[in-house]
């Protein structure tokens, strides 16, 4: 199966699980260092999610949830957002599953 669709429709697999995830920010990583960082963007925000959603779910934070936070708050910040507004935009997402972003 493509990776187009196993992220986005046409296949039976999870689109939480944390392998769609790293595909999901290595898609994004193409896009942003080919300078389309409107579209990686959602990418690399939904590959956040998955972690979160992993943390909240199992009560323990994903190996990789660190470096993905890390990785989007490098892209919105490529993209010209204020260290408060990137601060802003990782709260909401820690909220949003119960996971606190706010120290990171």
């Amino acid at each position: 199966m493509s990776l187009w669709k196993r992220l986005f429709g046409g296949g039976k697999s999870d689109k939480n699980q944390p392998d769609i995830a790293i595909d999901l920010n290595n898609l994004a990583g193409l896009l942003q260092d080919t300078n389309r960082l409107e579209e990686a963007e959602p990418l690399m925000r939904r590959n956040v999610e998955i972690f979160l959603k992993f943390t909240r779910n199992t009560g323990h934070a994903h190996p990789h949830l660190q470096d993905a936070v890390h990785n989007y708050a490098g892209l919105l910040q490529a993209m010209g957002r204020s260290g408060e507004e990137i601060r802003a935009t990782m709260a909401e997402l820690g909220r949003r599953y119960g996971v606190d972003l706010e120290g990171d």
